[in-house]
């Protein structure tokens, strides 16, 4: 009888994990990206801070952005520091103050 509760409790533990990777998007970001676009057409969204790209996908008959690329970071963007364009100098004679 033991036996018979750490089996069910083993196989109670390795069923939940499966259903909660399972749950679903947090957001309708993904179905909104494709809304007016067909099927295999290029896609993206945003959640949060990151970037999602990838491919429209039909998903029970309703067309969903399935990605294919690596998540973008958004913030991350946004606070490198961008390299500075070098700037046209202009050389002014300077005249020492003696010479006044």
């Amino acid at each position: 009888m033991k036996i018979f509760k750490i089996l069910s409790a083993c196989f109670l533990l390795i069923t939940s994990c499966s259903v909660i990777s399972h749950a679903g998007h947090g957001s309708s970001a993904p179905w909104q990206a494709c809304e007016e676009k067909a099927v295999n057409q290029e896609c993206s969204y945003t959640t949060h801070n990151k970037k999602a790209s990838g491919t429209c996908q039909a998903m029970n008959n309703i067309l969903m952005c399935v990605r294919n690329k690596p998540l973008e970071t958004l913030l991350d963007k946004a606070t490198q520091p961008t390299q500075s364009k070098p700037t046209n100098t202009i050389k002014q004679s300077v005249t020492p103050l003696t010479n006044l």
